[in-house]
């Protein structure tokens, strides 16, 4: 049964591993999902809204004065007024800026395949139904730490997208802005509450549409769950399967992952006595810590992780196998298959110390 799961686990990841290859043109105007880790989406009132994307909370202060970066956006557009000058197309418009005042801009725009149409009165008039959407996108450098490593400079994208009506309608915008980013930086931390539609929304500032609390989409910051897990692992001339039950208290830094957790572990050994089965449970109750390095999506960085620790001590004791005050240490592991399979070297210790014996354990974890 272990072996079957472990052959499901590798075959998942494998297929997994097949991934689109990404256009210069993407790397610059696109933004990937596994980059954002908050989201906030607000209502600027008749419709139009405006959100947020971030993979940090601290890029919000780019935006803080987002009233001067749509004025300056404005000027930029009057450039290519005539190429905009449709009303009834969509248009999506991509603005990156950097430091040095050098802006790449993307214009896409497109007719919708049906035509709407408003009767009033005896009079017809093309209706547009489709949004235009404006991207402001940039980047912030900053230092980070793997484990173990030496310290390296990081790119991390944040983007503002403001959907209107109409493009018409982005100098209305101008002078209201900037209050709407300041009432999410403070009020951010507020509970939520639901509308008659099941969306949630920050208490203290209603117009902020959000999908978990803080706004994170990726992960949910530090948190608390279940873990379990199979495993099997040799000791002296014995196989022992075993499972695991228990709980991690996961907490997320910036480029590093800490966990501390404790887990119940049945070990099981078997015997034939006179043609029959006898199944013996040793139970061990299991302490973790461990703290790993991760990319800027949350993934595992390394496939060896050093820094991972656990103990593990005899709470209940059958047949001649383990001494009464048995213990285990595990130092490191392997992470194989995006941290699914680990591999872990141990050491049973019996009568304190007096007793050694090393053994090598195979978890596969759910």
């Amino acid at each position: 049964m272990l072996f079957l799961m472990l052959l499901g686990g590798i075959q998942a990841s494998v297929c997994a591993q097949v991934t689109a290859r990404i256009s210069k043109t993407d790397q610059t105007f696109e933004m990937p999902p596994s980059k954002i880790d908050r989201q906030f989406l607000i209502d600027l009132g008749k419709g139009n809204k405006m959100q947020i994307e971030l993979d940090n909370w601290e890029d919000l202060d780019h935006f803080l004065n987002i009233d001067s970066m749509l004025r300056v956006f404005l000027r930029d557009m009057e450039l290519f007024k005539d190429s905009l000058s449709n009303e009834l197309a969509v248009k999506r418009i991509d603005y990156v800026a950097d430091s040095s005042g050098r802006k790449k801009i993307r214009i896409r725009q497109y007719l919708p395949q049906a035509s709407s149409y408003l009767i009033d009165k005896g009079e017809v008039a093309a209706l547009k139904l489709e949004q235009d959407t404006v991207n402001f996108i940039g980047s912030s450098s900053f230092m980070l730490h793997y484990l173990l490593e030496k310290w390296q400079k990081k790119d991390r994208p944040y983007r503002l997208s403001l959907f209107v009506n109409n493009l018409s309608d982005l100098p209305g915008l101008v002078g209201k802005l900037n209050e709407r980013i300041l009432s999410l930086k403070q009020n951010v931390d507020s509970r939520l509450v639901k509308d008659k539609d099941l969306v949630m929304h920050l208490k203290k500032d209603y117009q902020v549409t959000v999908k978990q609390p803080q706004g994170y989409v990726n992960g949910t910051g530090d948190y608390l769950s279940l873990a379990s897990s199979v495993a099997l692992q040799n000791y002296k001339n014995y196989f022992v399967p075993s499972f695991s039950l228990g709980f991690s208290l996961n907490i997320n830094g910036v480029g590093s992952k800490i966990l501390f957790g404790a887990a119940w572990e049945p070990h099981f050994f078997f015997q034939n006595n006179l043609g029959k089965l006898q199944t013996f449970r040793n139970d061990f109750l299991t302490v973790l810590f461990s703290a790993s390095a991760i990319t800027n999506n949350g993934d595992q960085k390394a496939a060896f992780r050093p820094a991972v620790f656990s103990f593990s001590y005899l709470v209940h004791h059958e047949g001649d196998y383990f001494d009464k005050k048995a213990f285990r240490l595990g130092v490191g592991q392997i992470s194989l298959f995006q941290g699914l399979t680990l591999v872990e070297p141990v050491m049973y210790f019996n009568n304190f110390f007096r007793g050694v014996t090393p053994g090598l354990r195979l978890i596969q974890q759910f």
